[in-house]
């Protein structure tokens, strides 16, 4: 007979949980659970939670239950594992995961449409799990099972690798580190970053802000260039997100080049620069853009040249010297930087320019 009344039990929460349910009631109230900041999606969970509710209670989670409501009865869940949809899960104290989906609540989108996201969840089905469930992270491989091309892309055919590091948000003007090699060591170690494991992770789990990326290329003989770039150990692809087990990164050892270039995020407001002459009555020379494409390295010889030209940008402002020197604007003045990469003020300096020159000095 017990047996028969636990059975009972277990369907009736099963239906108030199943897909099929309709008739959702009533929110009492709509104050905001403790220690909820609506805007901010963060403060609606507690990765580190200790205080973690019983079987029983998450038993008591029925459909059309608001997000508060949950909350104040189970505290706040440890993830978001959706994908397209809204699932959090909730661990429970005897090491079980209870998974809760939400839906929006129709009515309330209807009396109100500039609703937050927060205050129109309402649960709509739950279960029982013993661990996060294989179906929400189905990947776990390696980047060559995700780029068709790395398998097309044997290490004996990379001539040259190239490393860009920088950070994510810091203000437009700043430093990226970038450095070239050739040597087969750094070609090999840096071609085997292709194999790391790595997992699918949730949607929330990896919208990281800030932070820094890494980026290398591959330059075949063919003269074919492949990229990657990983963003906080994390990769995004096909608009999912999988983080690396062990660090993505690799330090040439042999490189030929280190240098720098200009943060501008590809933005043509920090992209585009101005040209005048550096003079008491500066003339302008023209508009340019590309910016961050200028690669350059401290120099260690003496300056022996005064500036010629002004490059004026919203990121940075420059003292041009020569075709393949120059000064940053309100750096220290002894300091000089040399053009390493492709793109330097040749043009500036061409025959053709002879006569601004010699009328702005």
């Amino acid at each position: 007979m017990k047996k028969i009344l636990l059975l009972s039990a277990i369907l009736s929460i099963a239906l108030c949980l199943c897909v099929g349910c309709s008739n959702f009631p009533e929110t009492p109230d709509d104050i905001t659970a403790e220690g909820i900041d609506k805007e901010d999606i963060d403060t609606w969970f507690d990765v580190n939670k200790t205080d973690l509710p019983s079987l029983e209670e998450c038993r008591e989670i029925t459909a059309g239950m608001s997000f508060d409501q949950v909350i104040r009865k189970i505290g706040k869940p440890q993830r978001e594992i959706g994908h397209g949809a809204i699932i959090f899960q909730f661990d429970v104290n005897d090491g079980s995961v209870f998974t809760v989906s939400f839906e929006k609540d129709p009515e309330k989108i209807k009396n109100d449409p500039y609703i937050s996201t927060y205050d129109y969840l309402i649960v709509f089905a739950g279960s029982f799990d013993t661990e996060i469930p294989d179906e929400y992270f189905p990947y776990h491989g390696t980047l060559s099972d995700l780029y068709s091309w790395i398998g097309g892309l044997h290490v004996e055919d990379i001539t040259a690798v190239r490393y860009e590091q920088s950070f994510i948000g810091v203000a437009p003007g700043r430093l990226k580190n970038i450095a070239y090699s050739t040597n087969s060591v750094d070609i090999e170690n840096t071609y085997r970053l292709l194999f790391r494991p790595l997992a699918q992770i949730s949607d929330r789990e990896g919208q990281i802000e800030g932070g820094g990326y890494v980026r290398y290329d591959f330059t075949t003989a063919s003269h074919e260039t492949y990229s990657v770039t990983v963003e906080n150990n994390i990769v995004i692809i096909d608009h999912r997100y999988f983080k690396f087990v062990d660090n993505f990164y690799y330090a040439f050892q042999y490189s030929d080049v280190d240098c720098n270039s200009f943060i501008t995020y590809d933005i043509p407001k920090y992209d585009e620069y101005e040209i005048y002459t550096y003079a008491a009555e500066r003339v302008k020379v023209g508009d340019c853009d590309g910016l961050g494409e200028f690669e350059f390295c401290v120099y260690d010889g003496l300056i022996e040249r005064t500036p010629r030209y002004y490059l004026r940008s919203s990121a940075v402002n420059l003292l041009i010297l020569s075709p393949d020197q120059f000064m940053i604007e309100g750096g220290e003045n002894t300091v000089a930087y040399r053009i390493t990469g492709e793109k330097d003020f040749s043009a500036l300096f061409a025959e053709g320019n002879d006569r601004v020159l010699q009328s702005s000095v």
